[in-house]
């Protein structure tokens, strides 16, 4: 993997104390599984492009709020987690803190360097071998 995503990233980013181990193993399976696919999605040209610092930030960021994002609505899925307590006008209950913004503000930042958003001619060769033959479809037509 191009990018690195760490525990400690997720936890600063989900406002969770670096001193708390408590989701560190939740966490770490999180990013095993998303980042990979994740990656994937992202453009070769963007992941290979190492020396461009600016632009490999960016790719981490956007996965860093996607991951983290995913984490925090996990949270709010745990056993307990919704419940809420009044007393003398005090209330304590969940956190409001809502991890679907920051998805949606990751995908909005990886989205320029999607490979699904760029044009279908990038990732394909000719659709036609034959030297003395015209190609089936122009080079500006998509293939759907």
């Amino acid at each position: 993997m191009a990018i690195t995503i760490s525990v400690s990233d997720v936890k600063r980013k989900a406002m969770i104390p670096s001193t708390s181990t408590t989701y560190d193993s939740a966490i770490d399976s999180l990013i095993d599984e998303m980042q990979p696919a994740l990656e994937y999605s992202i453009h070769e040209t963007y992941l290979d492009d190492t020396v461009n610092s600016g632009l490999q930030a960016t790719l981490t960021l956007g996965m860093l709020e996607i991951i983290a994002g995913e984490f925090i609505e996990q949270m709010k899925r745990e056993s307990g987690a919704a419940e809420e307590f009044s007393a003398g006008g005090v209330t304590i209950g969940p956190s409001k803190l809502s991890g679907a913004e920051l998805i949606q503000q990751g995908a909005a930042r990886l989205s320029p360097y999607l490979k699904a958003s760029l044009p279908y001619w990038i990732d394909s060769a000719a659709l036609n071998s034959s030297s003395d033959s015209e190609p089936v479809f122009a080079r500006e037509e998509g293939v759907w």
